[in-house]
């Protein structure tokens, strides 16, 4: 299934009364472990990368294309959300990587 609009994961549990799970991913390991789960019980997920875990690594960019691959491969809809993000620069960047949002 390929990386999905956090819109089109949303709108879905809104009209049915129900939530999403969206989860902070500060390395590979949670994102892989999240997306288990999520294809385990066959539910749509956010992966979430907060500028707390963009200082961690460094910079976006990698840590932003192993979660966005691994959204790419899901076999559940899968969003890549850059979640309450102050730099425009981080926003831009993440827009341009191809996030499904950014707060």
């Amino acid at each position: 299934m390929p990386l999905t609009g956090t819109g089109a994961i949303v709108a879905p549990a809104v009209a049915y009364g129900r939530g999403v799970g969206a989860f902070n991913v500060i390395q590979l390991e949670h994102a892989q472990a999240i997306v288990t789960g999520a294809e385990a019980v066959g539910a749509p997920v956010v992966l979430q990368l907060s500028e707390n875990a963009v200082r961690y690594h460094g910079a976006l960019a990698p840590v932003a294309a192993a979660t966005l691959a691994l959204a790419r491969r899901a076999t559940v809809p899968v969003a890549v959300h850059l979640d309450h993000a102050t730099s425009a620069g981080l926003v831009a960047e993440a827009v341009d990587l191809g996030f499904s949002s950014v707060m």
